[in-house]
């Protein structure tokens, strides 16, 4: 918790603001994830992200780095998802590289341990998992990988 207020505190202006953003859509995510399947998501997210009106969203994505959109992302699904945050995080990660018009996947995978089964969702381009580390999604067996 004390990292999270430290990384808050040191964003810049336009940073908070994108943070805000972000938040918001990522709360929408949420409320879609319960209504849409996850192929119908998004292939939703991709058209609107390439779609003359509304790829500006959100605004002043264009002016951090991809380092910090990934920091931005972790805070906003940290605020607005308290548990199994990896699936609306890669989802935002996913709208926000078709924005940019790169090619990206959206990856399911799982595994078991000896009493659970635990999933995980990351995003990738061109084989390269992107805002994660391969020593961890490597661990889990691809199930599902949905293109753009």
């Amino acid at each position: 918790m004390l990292s999270t207020l430290r990384r808050l505190a040191n964003l810049t202006l336009v940073e908070r603001a994108l943070l805000l953003q972000l938040t918001a859509l990522s709360l929408g995510l949420r409320v879609a994830l319960t209504t849409l399947t996850l192929p119908r998501l998004t292939s939703l997210l991709s058209h609107i992200a390439v779609s003359p009106l509304l790829s500006r969203v959100p605004f002043l994505r264009t002016r951090c780095t991809v380092d910090r959109l990934f920091t931005l992302v972790d805070l906003a699904t940290a605020v607005s998802h308290r548990d199994g945050r990896c699936l609306p995080r890669s989802l935002l990660l996913f709208w926000l590289f078709r924005a940019r018009h790169e090619p990206v996947e959206l990856c399911l995978g799982v595994i078991k341990n000896r009493t659970t089964m635990e999933g995980h969702a990351w995003v990738e381009r061109d084989g390269i998992v992107l805002g994660d580390t391969v020593s961890f999604t490597s661990r889990y067996a691809l199930f599902l990988r949905l293109s753009s």
